[in-house]
């Protein structure tokens, strides 16, 4: 089936262009409040693309729809593409963008499309992409740090970081068998280990769910109404600003705002109710291996 392919060189990072091709839509091609997007394997997406006015003829949205086929962070992201009367007339087309690193800080961006119904319509696509893909190393060179994190956030894309799992909600559970408690777990619920620190703690995960299992020795920490003491880690975009708030909203301070080795910037509340929350902000993507933790 006919195809088209073209390449473009732009100066910002991979990390930045995969996101620009997975949540970052409305930074650089399309209506911002219209995109909605999950950046996972078998997820759908959509948007509009606005056509201004012109003397010519009246606005006019476009809508885009596709579901991701492949992806793999700051690499390659591989989707389906389809597009109305103007476009690709409604067939199931795909689209690959293969992403490498200039060395300098900088990408080199391959985009293949393939799959259309007519020759027409590939050759369309053939004169439009390279035009779309210079107009978006020019737009997304002007993007500050700020429209990036609150594109991320919007779009639930979390902070990296190796030293804590994927997940925005982590529980956080005591046992003074830490190693029978993640046997059990893994035996009865299907958790898999994924990060230890002998002796300390045990990070787990399940689906694209997480949870941590630490060590407890009663004599030092008594239990909290009869039962081993429990937290509700959630990752936050400002550490501070959420203590604050908690504060101001009748929270108890259990701990202050702390940046820890492990590249977390933390505090711990106890709501109203008597709940711990531990708020956990990431500040740096560390390696385990440098505070203590150990790949299984």
């Amino acid at each position: 089936m006919p195809e088209c392919s073209c390449a473009s060189h732009l100066p910002v990072s991979p990390e930045r262009v995969y996101d620009a091709w997975t949540v970052g839509w409305g930074l650089w091609f399309a209506e911002a409040a219209s995109v909605h997007t999950t950046p996972q394997v078998g997820a759908p997406f959509c948007f509009d693309v606005v056509s201004p006015a012109s003397a010519e003829r009246p606005a006019a949205r476009h809508a885009h729809y596709g579901r991701y086929l492949e992806l793999i962070p700051h690499t390659r992201v591989r989707c389906t593409w389809v597009t109305g009367p103007n476009g690709t007339a409604g067939a199931d087309t795909v689209l690959t963008i293969v992403l490498r690193a200039d060395g300098q800080g900088g990408t080199y961006c391959t985009l293949t499309h393939e799959g259309f119904a007519t020759d027409d319509a590939a050759a369309r696509h053939a004169a439009a992409w390279p035009m779309v893909l210079a107009a978006q190393a020019e737009t997304l060179a002007r993007v500050d740090d700020d429209a990036w994190r609150q594109m991320r956030i919007r779009h639930g894309v979390l902070p990296e970081n190796r030293s804590i799992p994927p997940a925005a909600f982590i529980p956080t559970r005591s046992y003074p068998d830490m190693d029978a408690a993640v046997q059990w777990l893994e035996h009865v619920l299907g958790c898999r280990e994924r990060l230890r620190v002998p002796g300390h703690r045990v990070q787990l995960t399940m689906g694209n769910g997480a949870m941590v299992v630490v060590a407890w020795d009663p004599a030092t920490a008594p239990a909290n109404s009869g039962r081993p003491p429990a937290t509700l880690l959630v990752r936050v975009d400002d550490t501070d600003a959420a203590w604050a708030r908690a504060l101001a909203a009748g929270a108890e301070g259990v701990s202050p705002p702390t940046t820890y080795p492990y590249g977390e910037r933390q505090a711990t509340v106890r709501d109203p109710a008597g709940h711990a929350w531990t708020l956990s902000q990431t500040v740096s993507d560390v390696d385990p291996a440098a505070w203590g933790g150990r790949w299984p």
